[in-house]
């Protein structure tokens, strides 16, 4: 495991990167973390996640997105495009890397690490697209959240969402985006694990990644979890289908 930071706008993003014992010409993914998380992820699974990959050949980056972890930046200047734009630098910063092979990289994402995963996918050409509940609904709100969220910007300035602000920035720059037009374009295999309680990500945003996506998708179900994947046994199955998706597209 090595340090791997770089410059974005100003802002130092602050990662590491996993590689395999014999790293030359290998292939790599960039792993991006949920709303307020940082490159370890819940439960350490993105630590978890990297090592196995690693083990089998497939460099993978943890990073920290801007305002998080030990990243430059303010969270409160949170927006999805912002994410989108660091997602793309680390890509690229990665096929830059001596031992990565530039084209053999891959995306993957949790929560609305998943959604800007989605979306840069469509700008960069990857091998596989991985979605752990992704929160498409972040930037596709019905009527009533909306209303709350923007009730809560005008009466407290932010937006409480466990605990971290969302600002009106970041909903101004959600207005502009569309997670399945924008995301369309990406026309590689696609992974995309839930749980069947998870509140994020429900049955009408789900038959939209189907229609997007099409046969590429390759949903996987986790029966009595939520959001985040809360039993030992399910982090392990997810750690696993996730190391074998990626490692055979790779």
């Amino acid at each position: 495991m090595e340090y791997f930071d770089i410059e974005h706008d100003g802002r130092a993003l602050r990662g590491v990167l996993h590689l395999p014992a014999a790293a030359t010409g290998v292939p790599a993914v960039a792993l991006c973390h949920g709303f307020g998380g940082n490159r370890a992820e819940f439960g350490y699974t993105f630590v978890r996640l990297a090592e196995r990959l690693a083990e089998r050949g497939v460099a993978a980056c943890r990073f920290d997105f801007a305002g998080c972890g030990d990243s430059d930046g303010d969270f409160d200047d949170l927006t999805v495009s912002d994410q989108v734009a660091q997602a793309l630098a680390v890509l690229d910063a990665l096929a830059a890397h001596p031992a990565v092979a530039p084209e053999r990289l891959s995306l993957m994402g949790m929560s609305l690490g998943g959604l800007t995963a989605q979306l840069a996918a469509a700008r960069r050409p990857v091998r596989s697209l991985t979605l752990w509940a992704p929160a498409a609904g972040a930037v596709d709100m019905d009527e009533a959240a909306a209303k709350r969220r923007a009730d809560a910007i005008a009466e407290f300035g932010y937006d409480d969402f466990g605990g971290l602000p969302v600002r009106q920035r970041f909903v101004d720059d959600a207005e502009g985006i569309d997670p399945f037009a924008d995301a369309a374009a990406y026309s590689g295999p696609v992974l995309l694990a839930v749980g069947t309680e998870d509140f994020v990500l429900g049955p009408e945003l789900l038959e939209r990644y189907r229609s997007t996506y099409g046969d590429r998708l390759h949903r996987h179900v986790f029966d009595g979890v939520g959001h985040g994947f809360e039993t030992v046994s399910a982090r392990e199955r997810l750690v696993e289908l996730t190391a074998s998706f990626i490692e055979r597209r790779a």
